[in-house]
């Protein structure tokens, strides 16, 4: 009796730690994938009826890398936001920002940030 619950807590346990595998990844912008190499720009901002076109910008830069191979471990680094890039850029105010993502056969991936403003 006392192995039948054994057997039903890691059950539960091993069912419950893997519901986040079987959600599927929702975001309101979802752009195409390629099977060998993805590559797209597209604007973080969407309404541009005001927004004056400005000159200086700043990026900042996430890389993400993973190892099939030896260890299956993913390897993550960098800080790709608005804030950093407006940091790099000296931007004081950020108008509109846009974002770049590179991804090579899901091993490799590089996302920026480029945030323009004054």
């Amino acid at each position: 009796m006392k192995r039948q619950i054994a057997l039903l807590v890691v059950l539960v346990a091993g069912l419950t730690s893997l519901t986040g595998c079987t959600i599927a990844y929702v975001t309101p912008v979802r752009p195409p994938t390629g099977v060998f190499i993805s590559t797209f720009k597209a604007p973080l901002s969407v309404d541009f009826s005001s927004t004056p076109i400005c000159e200086k910008r700043g990026s900042a830069s996430t890389f993400y890398f993973r190892d099939p191979i030896f260890t299956g471990l993913d390897f993550a680094w960098g800080e790709a936001d608005a804030h950093a890039a407006a940091a790099q850029g000296n931007l004081k105010t950020v108008e509109y920002a846009d974002y770049e993502l590179l991804g090579i056969l899901g091993i490799f991936g590089k996302f920026t940030v480029t945030a323009y403003g004054n």
